[in-house]
């Protein structure tokens, strides 16, 4: 057995730990995307969607699924111990390519049968533990379907009359005919279910408010969700949430990714905007073709679909001083954001001008470069700067926007 000194097993460990960790991940199987500092996705071993996460940067990872006494964190050398199921050793040979100093193995034959039997009884239980997962998701879908087919069945329509159209006009300056508001309606009660204020993760019953709900739909029309805008019961306004500041006055119930809210008659050209408060305010301002099909794709996310990567930001930087990640105006073919009905020619964007500029600019990008790989007519329709439609609105009413 040849002798090895303590610097040359220093030095061949150092050597595995300056591997680019991103790489190494990449090698044993991760498929991750970009998300602000981090690499995520699902785990090469125990599966997710994105449980796993490496900062190429502090060099290391982490495992949300990962049991206790497993090596779920680390440098690349647990990364690999985490995948693969092997020894210390055999990790650092794996990334470097190279065998010990010592030209020996740690195990024996019993040791090594003994360790993969261990590292098969988890990748058993880390199969159960993502099947239970996805039992749960599938679970939660059902009972949101159900939960959206009962709001929309006691949901009425806006007519003039209701709480809802109250709250359009008053607040919101708009004034729509029959016709563009087939699908949004208002229900007179409805749970809002959110964070309290005690500091737990389970949500609890905060409120029971009228709302306006927008019905989200899929390309062939399906309804995959609804947006619901939460008004307070006596005045024409949001309601103002209760309990946690991260309660918001509007919930997406069910999925927004791929579909959109309709508004109005089909169309060969359709506009869309973030909202449908700003697609119908641009409408009531006389922009656009007069045979025109309005949409709203709840946020810019979804209108753009995800890009391909991340760039540093032009202007702003995190707490440590380092750029901060923006869009690289790329278009990502696995996640096109919504999918457009058959039949459109042209896509005019409604731009909303009161968000960041620089990842707002990148990802309006994002979503010009699909659509015209769509073989689509793409325009961008601007407010005045530093706000957006709606506002533009009230204020050729002489108005205020109101809270």
């Amino acid at each position: 057995m040849a002798r090895a000194s303590r610097a040359e097993w220093e030095n061949w460990i150092a050597l595995a730990r300056t591997r680019d960790i991103h790489d190494v991940a990449v090698e044993y199987g991760a498929h991750l995307k970009r998300d602000g500092h981090e690499w995520i996705g699902p785990c090469p071993i125990c599966g997710g969607r994105d449980r796993f996460a490496v900062n190429q940067q502090k060099r290391i990872f982490n495992c949300r699924g990962s049991g206790e006494g497993t090596y779920g964190a680390g440098d690349a050398i647990n990364l690999v111990m985490h995948v693969v199921g092997c020894d210390f050793i055999e990790a650092v040979e794996r990334i470097t390519g190279t065998p010990r100093p010592d030209r020996t193995r740690d195990e024996n034959a019993d040791e090594r049968k003994k360790r993969e039997h261990r590292h098969q009884a988890l990748a058993a239980e880390y199969a159960r533990r993502e099947a239970d997962e996805r039992a749960a998701l599938e679970a939660k879908a059902a009972r949101d379907e159900a939960s959206i087919a009962d709001i929309i069945k006691r949901a009425k329509p806006l007519d003039g009359t209701t709480h809802a159209d109250r709250y359009m006009r008053e607040t919101r300056g708009l004034d729509p005919p029959r016709h563009l508001t087939g699908d949004l309606r208002f229900v007179q009660n409805l749970d809002y279910w959110g964070a309290g204020d005690n500091g737990s993760n389970e949500p609890v019953l905060l409120a029971n408010t009228p709302a306006l709900i927008a019905i989200i739909r899929d390309a062939l029309g399906d309804v995959i969700g609804i947006s619901q805008t939460y008004l307070d019961p006596n005045e024409p306004r949001k309601w103002k949430p209760t309990g946690s500041p991260r309660n918001s006055p509007k919930k997406i119930r069910g999925r927004k990714q791929g579909g959109m809210i309709r508004l109005g008659r089909p169309a060969e050209t359709i506009a869309i905007a973030e909202g449908w408060e700003n697609a119908l305010a641009w409408w009531a301002l006389g922009l656009g073709p007069e045979e025109v099909m309005l949409a709203a794709a709840v946020d810019l996310g979804n209108l753009s679909g995800r890009a391909t990567g991340q760039i540093a930001h032009k202007k702003l930087v995190d707490p440590e001083g380092r750029p901060r990640r923006m869009p690289n105006g790329l278009p990502d073919p696995k996640a096109p954001g919504l999918i457009l009905p058959q039949g459109i020619k042209s896509v005019i964007i409604i731009v909303d001008t009161d968000s960041e500029s620089y990842a707002t600019a990148g990802l309006l990008s994002v979503a010009v470069r699909r659509f015209y790989a769509q073989e689509l007519n793409v325009e961008l329709s601007f407010p005045p700067t530093g706000i957006d439609f709606n506002r533009y609105l009230l204020r050729e009413l002489g108005r205020e926007e109101q809270p």
